[in-house]
C-alpha cells in the first residue's frame, strides 16, 4: 500500500491522512520531481495557470468540484495540477458538459494571457 510506505520513508509509527493524500497523488499523477528547480517567475506562471483551471471549473455549472490545486511538479511532465473529483460516475456527457469541461482546460492559458499578455 503506497499510504503504508510514505510512512514508513519518513519514519512514522502509523499512517495518517496526509499519508494516503500522498499515496493518491503518487497513483493519479506521480511522485514529486524534488529535482525540478523552477524560478520565482516559472512558478508564478504555474500558480496562474493552474488557478485559472480551477476558477473556470467553480464557474461553470456541469464541472465537477475542484478538490485540489498544486504548484508542485510531479511526474515526466506534469508542473502543477488542478484536481477534480466527480460527484457520481458518469459514462455519457451531454453537449453542455463536454463543453464546460473543454472552457475548464482552456482556462489555464486564458489566465496567462489575462495576467502576462
Amino acid at each position: 500500500n503506497e499510504a503504508a510506505l510514505h510512512a514508513a520513508e519518513l519514519g512514522k509509527p502509523a499512517i495518517g491522512m496526509a499519508d494516503f493524500d500522498e499515496a493518491i497523488d503518487r497513483a493519479m499523477t506521480g511522485m514529486e520531481r524534488k529535482s525540478r528547480v523552477m524560478n520565482e517567475q516559472e512558478k508564478r506562471t504555474i500558480a496562474y495557470h493552474e488557478s485559472g483551471h480551477a476558477l473556470v471549473a467553480q464557474s461553470r455549472t456541469h464541472c465537477d468540484p475542484v478538490k485540489k490545486v498544486s504548484i508542485i511538479p510531479r511526474g515526466i511532465a506534469a508542473l502543477g495540477y488542478t484536481q477534480q473529483v466527480p460527484t457520481e460516475d458518469r459514462y455519457v456527457l451531454r453537449r453542455s458538459e463536454l463543453l464546460d469541461r473543454l472552457d475548464v482546460l482552456l482556462g489555464g492559458r486564458v489566465a496567462e494571457e489575462i495576467v502576462f499578455g
